[in-house]
């Protein structure tokens, strides 16, 4: 509780452990592109920006009202996005190390964000049920709306045009920046009764990966006929609930545990809490 582990992305040994000074629970985690910053958030409602080599702390950020719960660098930048359950997403130069501006709109919790080359971010909503991408040189956002009565737990984007989404009715869906309702979905991604919990997708590719709140399994997806469909390329079976995920060409790295991250609503005794490294090559599934 309160503390970051620091792995290595080849083994997952754990190089060494940091921790909040306000020893509260650490809910989220990102590094920059260069490896060179490490970006830490949670419960006692601070950024903290590490030097990922020495992991001293640069600098902390006093913003947020309320629990962060998800941060991301833009790629190849300094530039910290942070979300958080007061509804707002900071923006962070991580250069200057100063602050530039808030994000609003969303009506409930920020519950996951993702930014890819361009000075933008995308972000989910929770029980909003919506999905935002922010032009932040525009100045400007556009609001996707398709989930119904649900909440939207997770985001990621493919390219500069399309983003995958998870939600607690147990659906993933492909958006496109141009519509305003997903072109692709597929229901019950996990089986009966659970949740799609986790979501990455492999960057300029057509594949993501999803996890669920139960159901066994974490599983490859493609999109097909120009993103307008979906089909499952792989299943790779996982004991537990899949609270994150992170990939590169190579590798899915999984966050799994007993419980959902945000709550206790079920515990799965026979799951470790635990990282597991998944070696992966997306084009020989694709090509399968």
């Amino acid at each position: 509780r309160g503390k970051a582990v620091v792995s290595t992305q080849s083994t997952g040994r754990k190089v060494c452990t940091v921790r909040h000074p306000s020893g509260k629970a650490v809910f989220t985690v990102a590094a920059s592109t260069d490896n060179t910053l490490l970006a830490s958030g949670g419960e006692d409602k601070k950024v903290i920006v590490w030097d990922a080599v020495t992991m001293t702390t640069l600098k902390t950020f006093h913003k947020h009202r309320d629990v962060i719960t998800c941060l991301v660098f833009r790629t190849n930048s300094h530039l910290l996005f942070s979300g958080a359950r007061d509804r707002t997403i900071n923006l962070w130069n991580c250069d200057e190390m100063v602050y530039i501006e808030s994000l609003y709109g969303h009506q409930d919790h920020v519950t996951s964000l993702d930014s890819f080359l361009q000075e933008r971010v995308v972000s989910v909503g929770g029980r909003d049920r919506s999905l935002r991408l922010w032009k932040v040189a525009e100045e400007s956002q556009l609001v996707f709306n398709g989930h119904k009565n649900t909440v939207i737990d997770c985001v990621s984007m493919l390219n500069e045009e399309h983003f995958v989404t998870g939600s607690q009715d147990n659906v993933v869906a492909v958006w496109h920046l141009k519509k305003k309702k997903p072109v692709a979905s597929h229901r019950n991604a996990h089986g009966p009764g659970s949740w799609v919990c986790s979501i990455a997708a492999f960057r300029n590719t057509e594949c993501f990966v999803s996890g669920g709140s139960s159901g066994g399994f974490i599983k490859v997806w493609a999109c097909a006929e120009n993103y307008l469909s979906l089909s499952c390329l792989k299943e790779i079976p996982m004991v537990g609930t899949v609270n994150s995920l992170a990939v590169n060409r190579g590798l899915i790295v999984a966050g799994v545990g007993q419980e959902h991250k945000w709550g206790r609503w079920w515990s799965d005794k026979k799951a470790r809490n635990r990282i597991v490294l998944i070696p992966i090559c997306v084009e020989d599934e694709v090509d399968r």
